[in-house]
């Protein structure tokens, strides 16, 4: 399986395609994903570039998008077939943001999605939304929670509210091109 790897941070000349042993099958409560998509993130180029640390040899991009290839037992989640996008903080699950670290980030403090499979728990992933393309699923995961972030945590909107939107980033175009 081919995978990009980041020998050391400190910047992109530091990351080479590598031959990787192909993850196997998934055990309970995981999913094996095809990687179709990933996004590049300002996130991704700070870690690649050192300044957010990391180990070496990560494999960097902290989102994913793909297809379920194989199903662990108890998984009722997936099923074979469905197409998937990564999440940003796997474990965070529901509730208000509480996530301190990036220490079980993909393509941050674990390795992330460049690379052509993957094995990881269900909750690693949620299903894409119908119209989307892996493309444009893949661009969702941290550019959706850091605008989501801004206008509902920080921003305090709520449903019915108007937004301007300045700019032409990830994040600022993001919630216009959000179905209504």
């Amino acid at each position: 399986m081919q995978a990009i790897q980041l020998r050391e941070p400190g910047g992109l000349d530091k990351l080479e395609v590598v031959e990787l042993a192909a993850p196997g099958e998934p055990g309970p409560g995981e999913i094996k994903v095809r990687l179709h998509a990933s996004s590049l993130n300002f996130h991704d180029y700070a870690v690649v570039a050192g300044m957010i640390p990391t180990e070496q040899n990560r494999i960097p991009m902290s989102d994913g998008a793909g297809v379920v290839e194989a199903v662990g037992e108890g998984v009722s989640e997936f099923t074979v077939g469905d197409r998937v996008v990564s999440t940003f903080f796997p474990h965070w699950l529901e509730g208000p943001a509480r996530v301190g670290d990036f220490r079980t980030t993909p393509g941050d403090g674990v390795d992330g999605y460049a690379r052509e499979q993957v094995v990881r728990p269900v909750e690693w992933f949620t299903h894409q939304p119908k119209g989307y393309s892996h493309a444009e699923s893949a661009t969702l995961t941290t550019a959706g929670l850091t605008a989501w972030r801004a206008l509902v945590v920080d921003g305090g909107i709520k449903a019915g509210d108007t937004v301007l939107v300045l700019g032409t980033g990830g994040v600022s175009i993001l919630p216009c091109s959000l179905p209504a």
